[in-house]
């Protein structure tokens, strides 16, 4: 479901293939229990290897990012592919959400 690691106090999460209605409940559950719960609300999500997301997934996302900011961290999304970035633009979550073409320049926003 998804790869993860740790850089610079920034936890980066690696989700591979499609997000959607038959996993992103899973993987949100997942991120919490094994992050956010246990205090590491710095987040970077790497897109680079998510071909397809739905609406189910936006929800995700936006849940994701709520728990990080009202726990005092950061929330990024980075390495968009073309047509999932569309989806952030035509939902205008590109303009809550910040998105970064690399992880790097998303954890450097962290600092």
């Amino acid at each position: 479901m998804y790869r993860a690691y740790e850089k610079s106090g920034v936890v980066v999460i690696i989700p591979e293939g499609e997000l959607d209605v038959t996993n992103s409940n899973t993987f949100k559950n997942r991120i919490t229990e094994e992050f956010l719960d246990k205090g590491k609300v710095n987040i970077v999500i790497d897109m680079s290897n998510v071909g397809y997301m739905d609406s189910s997934a936006l929800g995700t996302i936006i849940s994701l990012y709520k728990n990080c900011r009202m726990n005092g961290g950061s929330f990024a999304i980075a390495g968009l592919i073309d047509t999932v970035r569309r989806l952030f633009s035509i939902t205008a979550l590109d303009k809550v959400v910040p998105i970064y073409d690399t992880v790097e320049d998303a954890i450097k926003s962290m600092r």
